[in-house]
C-alpha cells in the first residue's frame, strides 16, 4: 500500500508538459472564437470549395463566374471587381485557386472518413496548422535544449515554448483565419516537422547510417510543405543538403553516401513538384502557372529590388500601434511616411495599406537571434584559428548544433524571400519567418546564458530571458483581439467592450 500510495502521487514527467499546451491551445481556441468558444467566424471556405470541386472530379471549385463577367472585354480590370469572387484565378471560364492543393485533399479525406457532408470553414485548417505547428515547435526546443544544452536547467524549455506560442503574428492570423492563414501556416508545421524528424538522423548519425525510414519521412514532410506553399522549396532544398551532409560523419565515401542520403531526402519533393507541374498543365496549360497571372486582385504582385530595403525595415522594425485603451496595441494600416526613418523616401506606387508590425518589435524574444547569428560566427572563427582543428563531424553535440542553427537560418531567412522584393506588406507574410526566427532566438538565448558562468550576471540573463519572452507572450495575445478585421470586437462586441473599460487605463 505504501509503494501505491507513492507512486500515485508522483505524476508521469510529461503531464506539465502536455498540460501547458493544452493551455496554450486553448487560449488559441479563445483567440478564433472571440471568446465564445462554441460559435468560430467564418472569413472564407475556399479550401472546402477546392476540396468539393476534387470531390465532384475536377480542379476548379464549383462557384461558376457571373456571365456578365465572362462577357466583359478584360474580366481581371479591376472595374469589374464587384463581379469577382476575390482573389481567385479565371480561366476559360472556371474560377481556380492558386494555393497550394494538399490542404483541400487532407480536407477532403477528413469530411470522407467522417461522413461530413456540411461546410467547413478555413478557420478550421488555421486553427489544427496553428496547433500542429505549436506541438512541433514545442517538440523540437525540447530536442535541442536537452542535446546542445544539457547543463542548463530543464524547465527553461517552457520559456522558449511560450514566446514560440505567441509570437507574432499567431494570434493575429487566428483572429481572421482565412485560407490565406491557412496555406502559410500548414507550410510552416510541415517544414518543421521534417525538422524535428531530421534533427533524430544527424543526432545519431555518429552511431551508424541513418535508417532511410526516416531520411524517408522527413523528405515526406518537406514535399508535404511545397503542397501547401510552392514558395517552400526554397528551405526544403537547404534542408536536404544539410541534412544529408551533417548525417554523412565517415570519411570514407563521404560524397557518395550524402548524396545518397540527399536522394532519400529530396526524392519526395522531386514528385510533389512533378505532380505540381501536372496539376498546373490541367488547369491553366502551362507547367509552371500556379494562378498569379489570371488572379482576380485590385492589387496585383509586382516586385522591384527598389522595394526590398523598405520591406526589410517593415517586416523587422515597422512602429507598433500603441494606445492607452485596451487591446493596447495594433499594426497600423495606411502609415505611409509616419512607419520609416527621416529622409527615407517612398515611391509614389509603393503600399502600405496593409496592416503590419515588425517582428523585432512585436516579439521582443527575436532580438536573441542575434545573439545567435553572434555565438555562431564566434565558433567558426575559433575552429578556423584553432591548430590542429577539432573534428566538427565526430563531435555529436558539436555536429548537430551547426546543422540546428543553419536549418533555422534558413527556416527564417528563406521562405520569405519570394515577398521581400514586393509592392505591398502585409501582417500574415511574417509567419513566413516567425517560426525560423523564434527558434534560432532560442538557441542563441540558451546560449548566451551557457557562455555566462557567475552566478550573479546568470540570474541577470535568465531575467533577461524571462522579460523578453514574457513581453513577446503579452503583445503576441493583446494582437489576438485585433486582427485584420477586428473579429473579436465584431462577434463578441459584450466581452470586448467589457474588456476596454476594465483594463484602459485612459477614456
Amino acid at each position: 500500500m505504501s509503494w501505491w500510495r507513492a507512486r500515485s502521487f508522483r505524476p508521469p514527467r510529461w503531464l506539465p508538459f502536455v498540460l501547458f499546451l493544452v493551455a496554450i491551445v486553448a487560449s488559441y481556441a479563445f483567440i478564433i472564437s472571440a471568446g465564445t468558444f462554441t460559435t468560430w467566424p467564418t472569413w472564407n471556405t475556399n479550401y472546402d470549395l477546392l476540396a468539393e470541386g476534387f470531390r465532384a472530379g475536377h480542379l476548379y471549385i464549383p462557384v461558376a463566374p457571373p456571365p456578365e463577367l465572362l462577357a466583359r472585354p478584360n474580366p481581371f480590370d479591376g472595374s469589374n471587381s464587384d463581379l469577382w469572387f476575390r482573389d481567385a484565378s479565371l480561366y476559360h471560364g472556371h474560377y481556380y485557386l492558386y494555393w497550394g492543393p494538399l490542404p483541400a485533399l487532407l480536407l477532403l479525406a477528413v469530411k470522407v472518413v467522417l461522413r461530413i457532408k456540411s461546410t467547413i470553414g478555413d478557420q478550421y485548417v488555421v486553427f489544427a496548422s496553428y496547433t500542429l505547428l505549436l506541438v512541433v515547435g514545442a517538440l523540437f526546443i525540447r530536442r535541442m535544449t536537452r542535446r546542445l544544452f544539457p547543463e542548463l536547467p530543464a524547465r527553461l524549455d517552457f520559456l522558449a515554448m511560450l514566446a514560440f506560442a505567441y509570437v507574432t503574428p499567431t494570434t493575429f492570423l487566428l483572429a481572421t483565419a482565412g485560407i490565406y492563414q491557412a496555406a502559410i501556416v500548414a507550410a510552416q508545421f510541415f517544414l518543421l516537422f521534417g525538422l524535428v524528424i531530421a534533427f533524430d538522423v544527424v543526432w545519431h548519425a555518429s552511431a551508424g547510417a541513418p535508417k532511410r525510414r526516416l531520411l524517408l519521412a522527413a523528405g515526406c514532410c518537406w514535399a508535404a510543405a511545397i503542397g501547401c506553399r510552392i514558395s517552400a522549396v526554397l528551405p526544403t532544398a537547404a534542408f536536404v543538403l544539410l541534412t544529408a551532409y551533417f548525417s554523412s560523419t565517415r570519411p570514407a565515401l563521404f560524397w557518395r553516401r550524402a548524396a545518397v542520403r540527399a536522394a532519400w531526402l529530396g526524392g519526395p519533393s522531386a514528385l510533389v513538384l512533378g505532380l505540381l507541374a501536372g496539376y498546373n498543365k490541367m488547369r491553366f496549360d502551362s507547367w509552371f502557372e500556379i494562378g498569379v497571372k489570371y488572379q482576380l486582385n485590385v492589387f496585383p504582385f509586382l516586385t522591384s529590388r527598389l522595394y526590398l530595403p523598405l520591406d526589410l525595415f517593415s517586416y523587422l522594425l515597422r512602429p507598433i500601434g500603441l494606445s492607452c485603451r485596451f487591446p493596447f496595441v495594433s499594426a497600423p494600416y495606411e502609415i505611409g511616411q509616419r512607419g520609416f526613418p527621416a529622409g527615407v523616401h517612398l515611391p509614389a506606387e509603393y503600399s502600405t495599406q496593409e496592416p503590419l508590425a515588425g517582428l523585432l518589435l512585436a516579439s521582443p524574444w527575436t532580438w536573441l537571434g542575434l545573439a545567435a547569428l553572434f555565438f555562431a560566427g564566434r565558433a567558426m572563427v575559433r575552429w578556423g584559428r584553432a591548430t590542429p582543428r577539432a573534428p566538427v563531424m565526430s563531435d555529436q553535440r558539436r555536429r548537430a548544433g551547426v546543422w540546428c542553427v543553419a536549418s533555422l537560418a534558413a527556416l527564417a531567412s528563406l521562405m520569405p524571400l519570394v515577398f521581400l522584393t514586393a509592392i505591398a506588406t502585409t501582417m500574415r507574410y511574417l509567419a513566413d519567418a516567425a517560426t525560423g526566427a523564434t527558434l534560432l532566438a532560442v538557441w542563441g538565448g540558451w546560449s548566451l546564458l551557457a557562455g555566462v558562468r557567475r552566478r550573479w550576471p546568470r540570474g541577470g540573463v535568465i531575467a533577461l530571458l524571462i522579460a523578453l519572452a514574457a513581453t513577446t507572450a503579452v503583445i503576441g495575445l493583446l494582437f489576438g483581439f485585433t486582427g485584420y478585421n477586428e473579429t473579436f470586437k465584431w462577434h463578441n462586441p459584450a466581452l470586448y467592450n467589457a474588456l476596454r473599460r476594465t483594463l484602459s487605463f485612459c477614456r
